[in-house]
């Protein structure tokens, strides 16, 4: 193997230099030089790619591979002896990963002929193994993504799990409702200040709260590139998810005291009464699509704006927060704004 190695470098130099041969008379090669690493011409390095390994032809890729926005495929006659780094794209390993694998706002996805030596870790994805695929080190998946886009078709499927989506919708509005009442239970005056910020200054708070997101995403990121920062990146992902809950709660109170005319005696039905309003739509169309077919459709384009819905509140509410320093200060304003989420 040694030797055929050494053969196909020679054979590489000779094509090197006979294609000098039409170049320009002022091209001048000062150096050739030959080692493991590859072929060295001048100052630029031609690096060999391609092996013999049981007859069989091996691309084989001496560095890290990190792309942004794009997913990476490692094909089955690739190696890539360094890490493996996607930002917002996916990872598709039917070769090899001599290193760790590392996707943020995407998934990882190894193949029965893929195999990763290292770490396999998704942020905001999943890590998902076919059989005969082969993880050497630790798999971890840290959270996912919003499931109206890990769900496309959820009017399709059957009854069954069509009921069940319902059943988590309903379980989930719920928990939110518990979750909501211990938060004005133990910090009422922080909910207070947050959704008086909401109330009054909501297209002001949205855009915080959307310049936050943008933040959280990119701090996530950076943090989760390398193994040692993945559990700072959890941090930045809990904190976010603190401030999330605390935000929809603030605003559910502020939509509950306008629609619900209950002023500052009452935050717990405020609560409630808001928390109907704004999950409404996700419960209507989850119980619309129940039949499948058309109205499964419709159903799905109902939650799918419920869903919207609720997205913007959660927004609006983290630049709330965000303003109001966890509520810990009212938020000022300039010119009482009366509109309201």
């Amino acid at each position: 193997m040694r030797t055929g190695f050494t053969v196909s470098l020679i054979i590489a130099v000779i094509c090197i230099l006979a294609s000098g041969s039409v170049a320009r008379d002022d091209s001048v090669v000062t150096e050739v030089r030959i080692d493991d690493e590859g072929i060295y011409v001048g100052e630029r390095q031609y690096q060999t790619s391609a092996i013999e390994s049981s007859g069989v032809g091996v691309t084989v890729i001496g560095e890290d591979v990190v792309r942004f926005g794009n997913d990476i495929f490692v094909d089955q006659d690739e190696i890539i002896e360094g890490d493996v780094v996607a930002l917002f794209g996916d990872i598709v390993c039917e070769g090899t990963i001599e290193g760790d694998a590392v996707a943020v706002g995407g998934n990882i996805d190894v193949g029965e002929s893929g195999e990763i030596k290292g770490d396999a870790v998704s942020v905001l994805g999943m890590v998902t193994r076919e059989s005969g695929g082969r993880v050497w080190g630790e798999t971890v998946s840290v959270g996912r993504v919003c499931p109206v886009t890990a769900r496309f078709r959820p009017y399709g499927g059957s009854f069954f799990s069509r009921t069940w989506r319902l059943v988590g919708k309903i379980v989930g509005t719920i928990l939110i409702a518990v979750v909501g009442t211990l938060i004005i239970a133990v910090a009422r005056g922080a909910v207070d200040n947050i959704s008086m910020a909401a109330k009054r200054q909501a297209f002001k708070m949205g855009l915080i709260g959307l310049l936050s997101e943008v933040v959280i995403l990119v701090v996530a990121a950076l943090f989760a590139v390398t193994i040692i920062g993945i559990p700072i990146s959890m941090l930045v992902g809990l904190a976010a998810l603190v401030a999330f809950i605390a935000g929809y709660v603030g605003v559910c109170v502020a939509v509950g005291r306008r629609w619900g005319n209950h002023g500052e005696r009452s935050p717990y039905a405020s609560l409630m009464l808001g928390i109907i309003l704004l999950q409404a739509l996700i419960i209507i169309g989850g119980i619309v699509g129940l039949p499948g077919g058309v109205l499964g459709f419709v159903g799905y384009i109902v939650s799918l704006i419920g869903w919207a819905v609720i997205y913007v509140a959660a927004t609006v509410g983290l630049g709330a927060v965000v303003m109001s320093r966890f509520g810990t200060r009212p938020v000022e304003v300039a010119h009482t704004d009366e509109s309201v989420t």
